[in-house]
């Protein structure tokens, strides 16, 4: 590894998107494109773009699929060292992408996947987390099974073992789980967390925080319970399937609140938009700790230039999105 790169980690499900080409409905497609992802392996290879030393940790099956995900990840720059082979089924999901007023729908077909069988003796911890300045989880692998669950609750045990910083996206998804049984899992996790992607409906609904409250009385309750340095979170105007707005904010350990600018953007792709947002603030936090304006604006530009590609990942590099963000996004065609 680089000396002067940070070991950052994310743990989670990678898997097979299949897309019909040109907007057709799933029902009616003969043909899907093809490419793989998943929250945090969309994290993990965005920040290996913005040039840290990135690492996975999963399980896959030992087939061509299997394989296939780990050629995305290293032809990505990530480390597969920490994916683990066994089982026989992979993740599949497909996208349905809207278009206008119409919008866009995802199927899963995951549930006996090979992450979903996964057993802490698979890996070594302590490898993977010494040296680590960084780890990464959302709340859609706490949801997979039970012994993803508790693999992840590991993972974050060693992390504060290794004082590991640790973010956390809740990334609820209702198509996995109830909300009563999210609401028993999603504070274990909390004890070991220091920055959170959330929006007041996190705190107020899965953690039970008060729905009397104001957001911003929520917000900043959560960063004392729980001890938090920061809480990012976007807002998002949808005029159509393919016309957004969005903004920016975070949320501090000394009680600031702070707001980016409101972008209008474009969409081809939606999917992965909060991942690349979640890998932009880490990279702002990595690189300027102490400006989390800064690692919100980051995050935003890349999470708006991600929609601009297809594809689950945001593969642009930090000089990109710098450019974007002094240019507000009007730059000629490079010659």
């Amino acid at each position: 590894m680089d000396k002067n790169k940070n070991k950052v980690i994310a743990m989670g499900e990678i898997m097979l998107r299949l897309t019909p080409p040109d907007y057709t409905r799933i029902d009616l497609a003969s043909s899907f494109l093809a490419n793989y992802g998943g929250g945090e392996a969309n994290v993990i290879v965005s920040l290996s773009h913005l040039g840290h030393s990135t690492y996975f940790v999963s399980k896959l099956p030992p087939n061509q699929l299997g394989d296939g995900a780990i050629d995305h990840l290293r032809a990505h720059g990530v480390n597969t060292d920490y994916v683990v082979r066994g089982s026989s089924n992979m993740g599949i999901y497909f996208l349905e992408s809207g278009f206008g007023g119409r919008p866009g729908k995802i199927i899963y077909n995951r549930k006996h996947s090979a992450i979903t069988r996964i057993n802490e003796n698979e890996l070594d911890f302590d490898e993977i987390f010494n040296g680590a300045k960084w780890f990464h989880l959302s709340g859609i692998t706490l949801a997979l099974s039970n012994k993803t669950r508790e693999c992840a609750l590991t993972a974050l045990k060693y992390a504060k073992k290794y004082n590991v910083t640790v973010s956390f996206d809740f990334n609820y998804r209702s198509k996995l789980w109830t909300i009563e049984e999210a609401q028993k899992v999603y504070p274990l996790v909390m004890d070991y967390v220091d920055v959170v992607f959330a929006s007041p409906f996190d705190f107020k609904v899965i953690l039970k925080m008060g729905n009397d409250l104001s957001d911003e009385k929520v917000m900043l309750n959560a960063i004392k319970k729980y001890n938090l340095s920061h809480i990012f979170g976007k807002t998002r105007k949808i005029f159509s399937s393919t016309e957004n707005a969005m903004k920016a904010y975070v949320y501090t350990k000394d009680e600031k609140i702070y707001t980016t600018d409101e972008i209008s953007f474009q969409i081809l792709d939606r999917i992965g938009a909060g991942d690349a947002f979640a890998s932009g603030v880490i990279h702002g936090l990595l690189t300027k700790p102490n400006e989390p304006l800064y690692a919100a604006k980051f995050g935003l530009v890349n999470s708006i230039l991600k929609q601009t590609i297809f594809g689950d990942v945001s593969t642009f590099t930090e000089e990109e999105i710098l450019e974007y963000m002094e240019n507000e996004g009007k730059i000629e065609v490079k010659r």
